[in-house]
């Protein structure tokens, strides 16, 4: 393996501050405004062609981003002016591995200065190798996205089972169903409308001592605002009773804000307060749970308010009211939604393996730490860089 030259940033790219741009100066357009914190924005015009990287230089110091097409670098960044001839992506990756956060000099809001940035050392090799590792990294998260693909289909499919089946009542045999009376409305006969906590196990979350969250530890953590995403990163040495345990296809409600409803796939995990967990009792399948109480919970955000943010109580979820179908649609639909579930909850734990090994890769890739210069890339590699 040839040594690596070793080099400063500035000698690798330049760095250029972003250009100021208001809320109320944009105008309705597709060219993405990006700030310290990502794409939140979007604008008529562009200042910079892509591919291009950002870095945060106000705030979320440090932070990096891929932009593949035109941009508008908002001054709360500094983008990469000129990348003297390197490979875009590698840059990106290059920046990712560099402690820019070490370089905080705001006295009270973390800044970046890029001229301080520009004197970082590192090591950096010819543009045929670094198009090689560009090609082996960026494989990893080609194969996430179109794993995520997968998922949203699987959504999209369960989706459309549950309107057509729960909704508009077109289940199997439905054309022999007479429709009776219910406080729902008109319903198929052997339907029966019944409360949330008599259709469920509703579980709540418990009372840790945040001081004692950590990045690592023996019990991970889940939080509002890790319901999204479907993973958490905290955790605690305190160990909590098993009745506030959370395994791959529970239901959680986040009981503030936005009332998150998720079905979880993060792995084994702890309810935190104001996090609300739902296990279907009979045949029903948590998906087909889930979809059910999506609606009602939707509704409760919209009516409920607080003083500063709505909270969702016990005595709220006790309210809604969900339609049970007879046993033998039950049974053909969780048939259905158990197999979605088993699906989606293995893709994303194949996506998280994929994005550990892709990040345990990175910082040695890019600093030449592990050499795959011999190794066989096959079709990853444009023709200039096989």
């Amino acid at each position: 393996m040839t040594e690596w030259p070793r080099i400063t940033l500035g000698d690798f790219c330049t760095l250029q501050r972003g250009f100021d741009i208001t809320k109320q100066t944009q105008r309705p357009g597709s060219v993405p405004v990006v700030s310290s914190s990502g794409i939140n924005s979007f604008h008529d015009e562009a200042r910079a062609d892509g591919p291009g990287v950002v870095i945060g230089r106000k705030g979320s110091l440090g932070s990096v981003f891929l932009i593949e097409g035109p941009y508008w670098p908002h001054d709360t960044t500094l983008w990469v002016k000129d990348f003297k001839g390197n490979d875009p992506f590698f840059c990106y990756l290059a920046l990712k591995c560099l402690r820019l956060d070490d370089l905080d000099v705001g006295a009270a809001n973390p800044t970046l200065n890029r001229n301080h940035a520009h004197l970082l050392p590192l090591v950096v090799p010819d543009v045929r190798a670094q198009r090689r590792i560009s090609a082996a990294l960026s494989a990893f998260d080609e194969l996430i996205e179109i794993n995520e693909r997968r998922i949203e289909l699987l959504e999209d499919l369960a989706r459309s089972l549950y309107r057509e089946w729960f909704v508009r009542f077109r289940f199997p045999g439905h054309q022999e169903v007479k429709w009776v009376d219910s406080e729902l409305g008109s319903i198929p006969e052997g339907w029966d409308p019944r409360g949330l906590f008599e259709l469920s196990d509703v579980g709540f979350g418990y009372s840790f001592k945040s001081a004692r969250f950590a990045e690592a530890g023996p019990y991970p953590v889940i939080r509002i605002r890790d319901l999204p995403r479907g993973s958490t990163a905290t955790f605690t040495d305190e160990e909590p009773p098993q009745r506030y345990s959370v395994h791959d296809g529970d239901v959680l409600i986040g009981m503030d804000g936005e009332f998150y409803v998720r079905q979880w796939s993060g792995g084994d995990a702890w309810l935190n307060q104001r996090v609300a967990r739902l296990r279907p009792k009979a045949r029903m399948s948590a998906r087909q749970l889930m979809l059910s109480i999506a609606g009602p919970v939707r509704a409760l955000n919209e009516s409920i308010s607080g003083t500063t943010v709505a909270h969702l109580g016990k005595r709220h979820l006790e309210t809604i009211r969900l339609l049970a179908p007879t046993d033998e649609v039950l049974r053909q639909a969780s048939e259905f939604f158990t197999t979605v579930e088993c699906w989606q909850v293995s893709l994303r734990h194949k996506n998280r393996r994929l994005a550990a090994t892709r990040d345990l890769l990175l910082p040695r890739l890019v600093t030449g730490q592990l050499d795959i210069s011999d190794i066989d890339l096959g079709d990853l590699l444009p023709a200039e860089a096989a």
